[in-house]
């Protein structure tokens, strides 16, 4: 994937996960505000957020395995747990604490199953625009995604989650330029 500068004006990080490449940015100094995004997102999402915070915090903000610079293998449990403890991995490799984190979307469930776990290293949340349910009260995009083989073509296949979220969940259809819609 090949992002304009101009819009993604950051270094990247790599974290080693048994073979698979972790992306995540690290800017700035000071007390770590790490990021968390959603589906189908990437770091790309907290741009203006990493720029206006790196002067005053460490700003840490990882992209999924299967999202944004990291890894997409085809072979992968993509699964919430899995997420979780990738995400609990790069916390204790970086030695974050006193973290205010911030959580999006499905970064919401990845973000507080980590934080359960390292709630010491935890000092305060900024949750939005996040939910958990059980599989019985799920949408229905999100169950016909789970489908075997449908969710498969149209997820992995067709890019169907992605293509549908960029077009429904946006108010302001201008900033969705073709260079942001690419990335």
């Amino acid at each position: 994937m090949v992002v304009s500068p101009r819009l993604y004006p950051f270094s990247s990080h790599w974290l080693d996960l048994d073979g698979v490449r972790y992306h995540y940015l690290d800017e700035g100094s000071g007390s770590p505000v790490l990021m968390v995004h959603g589906n189908p997102t990437w770091s790309f999402y907290y741009r203006h957020l990493v720029t206006a915070l790196r002067d005053s915090h460490r700003i840490v903000v990882p992209d999924h395995i299967g999202c944004g610079l990291s890894d997409k293998p085809a072979t992968y449990r993509y699964q919430l747990a899995q997420h979780v403890e990738n995400l609990e991995r790069l916390v204790t490799t970086l030695d974050l604490r006193d973290i205010t984190l911030v959580a999006h979307d499905w970064g919401g469930a990845i973000g507080l199953g980590m934080a359960v776990r390292q709630s010491a290293r935890i000092r305060q949340l900024v949750l939005f625009n996040t939910a958990a349910f059980r599989s019985s009260f799920m949408p229905w995009l999100l169950r016909v995604a789970r489908l075997p083989v449908v969710g498969d073509v149209l997820i992995r296949g067709g890019n169907a989650f992605a293509g549908l979220a960029t077009r429904l969940a946006i108010h302001h259809h201008d900033r969705m330029t073709r260079e942001v819609r690419a990335a």
